[in-house]
C-alpha cells in the first residue's frame, strides 16, 4: 500500500502512473484533486496547505505531486517538510527525482522510497551552502533526524569522489566530509558535527 508520503527515484513523470492508480486516479492532466507543481517558489509551496483542506472533488483521495522535487531550493523544502509531517486524511505527496542527495535527509526520512532506476545513476552531490547563515540553517534541518546524518555524510563522500576526474580542487570538500565522518564513529553530536563540515565546507568551495 502506498505511505501518505512517497519518493520515487525515476526518470519521467509516467513512471508514477501505476502509484496514482493505487489510490484511485487514472492521471494527473485535467485532475481537480491533483495539485501538480510546477513552479518550485516557496509561494507555490504554501499553496499545497489550502489545496489540502478541501474536500476532493471527484475522487476519495487528493494527492499532491513534485516532478524533480531537487529543484526545490532550501527554503522551499523547509516549508514542503511542514506538509510532509501532517498530510491529512486520505491526502499523498508523490515526489520524483533522480537526484535523492539534493534533498533534505529529513524529506527523505519521512517518504517511503521507492527506487525504479538504480542509486549509482541518481547520485549526487548536495548543494551545499555558500555563506554561514544557510550553513547553520541546513545543519539544523538536517539534525533533526540524528539517524540520516551518517549515510547523508558517506553519499556525499562517494558522490564526490566521482567528480574528481573533472574537478580534482574537490579534494578539499572530501577531506572535510572524511573527518565529519570520522566525527560521527567517534561519537561527536551530529549537529555538531554539520555546524564544523557546513562551516567548513565554505572555505572549502573557495580555496585562497
Amino acid at each position: 500500500m502506498l505511505f501518505p508520503s512517497t519518493l520515487v527515484i525515476c526518470q519521467n513523470l509516467a513512471q508514477i502512473d501505476p502509484f496514482l492508480a493505487e489510490i484511485g486516479h487514472v492521471s494527473v492532466a485535467n485532475n481537480p484533486d491533483v495539485f501538480l507543481v510546477s513552479e518550485y517558489t516557496v509561494e507555490n509551496i504554501r499553496q499545497i496547505k489550502k489545496f489540502l483542506s478541501q474536500h476532493p472533488y471527484s475522487h476519495d483521495t487528493k494527492v499532491v505531486v513534485i516532478p524533480q522535487a531537487d529543484l526545490l531550493n532550501l527554503e522551499s523544502q523547509d516549508t514542503l517538510l511542514k506538509n510532509l509531517e501532517e498530510p491529512g486524511d486520505n491526502n499523498y505527496f508523490i515526489l520524483t527525482t533522480t537526484k535523492p542527495n539534493a534533498l533534505l535527509p529529513t524529506i527523505i526520512s519521512r517518504c517511503q522510497t521507492i527506487k525504479l532506476i538504480s542509486l549509482s545513476q541518481s547520485q549526487t552531490t548536495i548543494n551545499f551552502p555558500q555563506n554561514i547563515s544557510q550553513a547553520l540553517a541546513l545543519a539544523d534541518d538536517i539534525a533533526k533526524d540524528k539517524t540520516t546524518v551518517a549515510p547523508f555524510i558517506e553519499n556525499q563522500i562517494s558522490a564526490y569522489q566521482q567528480t574528481l576526474v573533472d574537478h580534482p580542487q574537490n579534494v578539499n570538500i572530501i577531506k572535510q566530509l572524511i573527518k565529519s565522518s570520522q566525527m560521527i564513529n567517534a561519537n561527536i553530536d551530529p549537529k555538531t558535527v554539520l555546524d564544523f563540515l557546513f562551516l567548513n565546507f565554505i572555505p572549502a568551495l573557495f580555496p585562497h
